[in-house]
């Protein structure tokens, strides 16, 4: 599919489209609704969803059930025939470049110790550290550094976040958190709690493993972590997968520092109201700077 076709289709077929930055908003009309902007359509891909019934899919089977075709074969020709010299693809056009993500062997976590003292000194319980498979590791890229593996939905490794865990002198330069791996591919720890997701029907959105750590130690584990100030595509389709009922935009209250978290939380939210509903995102910031200056008390409350 042409990208820049997609808006021109759609119009033929008679949706009146409202531009919401990386898709369209509109009225369905493969049933009846009174609501403007209740399907969700990706200017890119074509996929849409519709947040009423709550189902959605590829776009040849919007236009499908839109023009009331009961092959998709028929579709796939009336859409292939709006395109340039009548194919899904231009002749010169180049095929799009496949970017492998690179996967890690398990036994480099034999390599790490389990010394958890640093987030016992946290006030999180080693118990609650030991579920992420992590540990200290003494050499390498990630030395001196509190490292946890990052699975993905086939349980293979493919990357890692560690968190600094020596005081860092004023003149010196050290990322408290580093990341080795396609960070926008992550969607940590949904290994480890994404039954507890599915359950709830809630996600609560953190900037760093640090603050999942906090809540889950208080018993708050539907968290996904978002490694910085925005909620990558991965996350999204997530969310939208898992049909979550409410996403809960909960990064750092910096407002009495630079208001960095403040700022990007409302950013954040804005941009997932393009696949759910308003009243289903919501920003919920810490009542302190983080979670872990929080108590487990102040945290449930």
């Amino acid at each position: 599919m042409i990208s820049e076709k997609i808006e021109e289709i759609l119009v033929e077929i008679g949706y009146e489209l409202l531009d919401r930055g990386n898709s369209f908003r509109t009225k369905p009309l493969y049933r009846d609704s009174d609501s403007p902007d209740v399907l969700s359509i990706d200017k890119d891909s074509g996929v849409w969803y519709d947040h009423k019934e709550r189902r959605g899919g590829k776009f040849e089977e919007l236009v499908r059930i839109s023009l009331s075709q009961k092959d998709v074969t028929e579709t796939r020709e009336w859409i292939k025939s709006r395109l340039p010299n009548g194919s899904s693809h231009t002749s010169n056009q180049p095929k799009p470049k496949i970017n492998s993500v690179k996967k890690y062997p398990k036994e480099l976590l034999l390599k790490l110790s389990k010394d958890h003292s640093y987030w016992e000194s946290r006030g999180v319980s080693i118990e609650a550290t030991e579920t992420f498979g992590g540990g200290m590791a003494s050499e390498g890229q990630m030395k001196n550094r509190y490292v946890f593996p990052i699975f993905n939905s086939r349980d293979e490794i493919v990357g890692f976040s560690g968190r600094y865990v020596n005081k860092i002198p004023e003149d010196f330069k050290i990322a408290k958190w580093k990341h080795i791996g396609s960070v926008s591919n992550w969607c940590f720890p949904v290994k480890y709690n994404l039954k507890q997701i599915q359950s709830k029907q809630e996600v609560i959105l953190v900037e760093s493993i640090g603050d999942m750590l906090a809540l889950w130690n208080a018993g708050v584990e539907n968290v996904i972590v978002t490694f910085g100030l925005t909620v990558s595509k991965s996350i999204t389709t997530l969310l939208i997968k898992l049909d979550v009922k409410k996403v809960f935009v909960s990064f750092n209250n910096d407002d009495t520092m630079n208001g960095a978290g403040n700022r990007a939380a409302k950013e954040a939210v804005q941009k997932l109201y393009l696949h759910f509903d308003p009243n289903q995102v919501q920003v919920a910031l810490p009542t302190k700077n983080d979670f872990g200056d929080m108590s487990q008390v102040e945290i449930r409350q």
